[in-house]
C-alpha cells in the first residue's frame, strides 16, 4: 500500500509546515515559528519537543540583550528524514 510509506506522524499538517520551515532556514526562533506556521504557543511547544525526542530538531537557547531566545534547527537527520518525506510524497504523486 502507498499510504504505508508516509509517516503518519510527519505528515499531520502541524509538524509538516513546521519542518518545512526548518528546511528553508538554518535556524528559528519561536516567535518566527509561530508567525510563519500560525501554531499558538502550546502547540509550537508540544510539536518541537516532540520531534526533539525523535531527534529531528535541535533545541538551543542563547541570551540576546536581557531576553533569552530559543532557537530551533533541523538536526542532519531530520533534514534527511524530509527530504525523504518530499521525495516519497513527490514520488507518490506522481503516480
Amino acid at each position: 500500500m502507498v499510504h504505508a510509506e508516509l509517516d503518519a506522524h510527519l505528515v499531520a499538517p502541524k509538524r509538516f509546515v513546521t519542518m518545512a520551515h526548518l528546511n528553508q532556514v538554518e535556524q528559528a526562533d519561536y516567535s518566527s515559528l509561530q508567525q510563519t506556521t500560525g501554531l499558538s504557543s502550546p502547540d509550537l511547544s508540544k510539536i518541537i519537543r516532540d520531534l526533539e525526542e525523535r531527534g529531528l530538531v535541535e533545541v538551543t537557547k542563547e541570551r540576546r540583550s536581557r531576553y533569552g531566545t530559543t532557537l530551533v534547527r533541523l538536526t542532519p537527520q531530520g533534514q534527511k528524514t524530509f527530504k525523504a518525506l518530499l521525495t516519497t510524497i513527490n514520488r507518490i504523486a506522481g503516480q
